[in-house]
């Protein structure tokens, strides 16, 4: 055990903390005022001054970059619909050729209202009206199934209509609507050094 007690405890503590390392004199009052002088002089930190116009170009340029990257997305995302579209109403007209004793007229009328519902829908980016008219494709190509047999063509289309075409649809991205331009009558606001609230 110690014979000091607490306060000389905390008294010694204090003098270690206070007492420049072996070797080191602590700094004068007078360099201790000449730090503080420079600090004052060299103004508040960090950023106090914003050039308006650079600013102004940057959120414009980036404005404009994200324009261009969604208008390149929303225009890849409606390929696929189109295409499927276009294949489905191939694949039904190819397997209505082979099978000349059905009536297909109904089903190529769907085929026909898909590919313009799909053109609609690739301008608009909304695939509903895509996915009911594939629906109505798929329950009236169940209705004039061909039976057993290869039927390869018949196959492709339904799984057009089933699958892959309301699954293109449902990806369809919006357009693009371009952004307002940011302007203003008012002349820029001046901003006060130090001040958080300009």
């Amino acid at each position: 055990m110690s014979d000091l007690t607490p306060e000389q405890l905390a008294q010694a503590a204090a003098d270690l903390r206070n007492s420049a390392p072996p070797g080191v004199s602590p700094p004068s009052e007078a360099e201790v005022a000449a730090g503080l002088a420079a600090k004052q002089a060299a103004g508040p930190q960090g950023v106090t001054d914003v050039d308006v116009a650079k600013l102004f170009a940057m959120i414009t340029a980036q404005q404009k970059q994200l324009n261009q990257l969604l208008a390149e997305r929303a225009a890849s995302s409606s390929e696929p619909v189109l295409n499927n579209a276009v294949s489905l109403r191939d694949l039904i007209a190819v397997h209505a050729t082979h099978t000349p004793g059905t009536d297909h007229s109904a089903v190529l009328r769907l085929a026909d209202d898909a590919v313009d519902a799909a053109r609609n829908a690739a301008d608009s980016g909304d695939g509903s009206l895509v996915t009911q008219i594939s629906q109505k494709i798929a329950r009236a190509l169940h209705k004039v199934h061909p039976g057993p047999g290869e039927n390869h063509y018949f196959r492709q289309a339904l799984g057009l209509a089933e699958v892959h075409l309301p699954d293109s649809a449902a990806e369809l991205v919006a357009p693009v609507v371009p952004a307002v331009a940011l302007t203003s009558d008012r002349s820029p606001a001046t901003v006060v050094a130090g001040s958080v609230t300009g």
